[in-house]
């Protein structure tokens, strides 16, 4: 009889969802020579006219000079390409940690400046983050999906010292989720080519959040910590 705990079944024979947002490259003596962010910022402009394919990564490796075989084993679904994309711009998003007068904001200007950083950083391959999101919207990628706005939330709390793992912990991050999800939604919708009328959207929404739970007693400071 077949053991339903092979490919990623349960002991009950129910699927557990697949976790295509993290690359496991084989070919560890290869990766400390080639440029792994410079191959996904190349499949993201080719993403915008080939989709997140395996024709965008061809050129890309082309493009960057990395084998083939390397790159598909970095990166072997559209799911991982995205996310890649993904986390790399959660990375850089936090290079406004240096700029000076950083410090000095409140928690919420601190989260629009992080999360305005990284609308800057998509806003060239602006068709590429639209291709991405509509392929993470099929039902079989929206537990990926999920993930990764977790995981730009997660980071951007985690930047501004929002570290505690208490009942806020989850409350903060999926509000933020929801935030910049639908300042993503906004941009996309609209031709704003300086991002201004964007992240005055997001500016709104994060104080919106934060006037409706500081009027249920007290959890501004709880909730959003400004």
């Amino acid at each position: 009889m077949e053991n339903p705990c092979q490919n990623g079944g349960r002991p009950d024979g129910t699927n557990r969802p697949v976790d295509e947002t993290a690359s496991q490259p084989h070919f560890s003596g290869m990766t400390d020579t080639y440029e792994q962010s410079a191959l996904i910022d190349a499949i993201a402009r080719h993403a915008a006219f080939d989709g997140w394919s395996n024709a965008a990564l061809r050129r890309a490796a082309e493009e960057t000079e990395i084998p083939l075989a390397l790159a598909m084993d970095w990166f072997p679904t559209p799911v991982s390409m995205i996310a890649g994309h993904s986390k790399l711009a959660d990375s850089r998003m936090l290079a406004v940690l240096d700029e000076p007068g950083f410090d000095e904001l409140g928690t919420t200007d601190r989260l629009h400046r992080i999360l305005s950083a990284r609308l800057e950083h998509a806003a060239p391959v602006k068709e590429a983050v639209r291709r991405g999101l509509s392929h993470l919207a099929l039902p079989q990628h929206l537990y990926a999906g999920t993930r990764l706005t977790w995981a730009t939330s997660d980071a951007a709390w985690n930047a501004v010292g929002a570290t505690e793992r208490d009942f806020n912990y989850v409350t903060k991050r999926t509000l933020l989720s929801g935030v910049y999800g639908a300042t993503l939604t906004y941009w996309l919708a609209n031709d704003d080519p300086d991002l201004s009328g964007t992240k005055r959207f997001l500016d709104r929404r994060l104080r919106n959040v934060v006037r409706v739970f500081g009027a249920l007693g007290g959890l501004r400071q709880r909730v959003m910590g400004a």
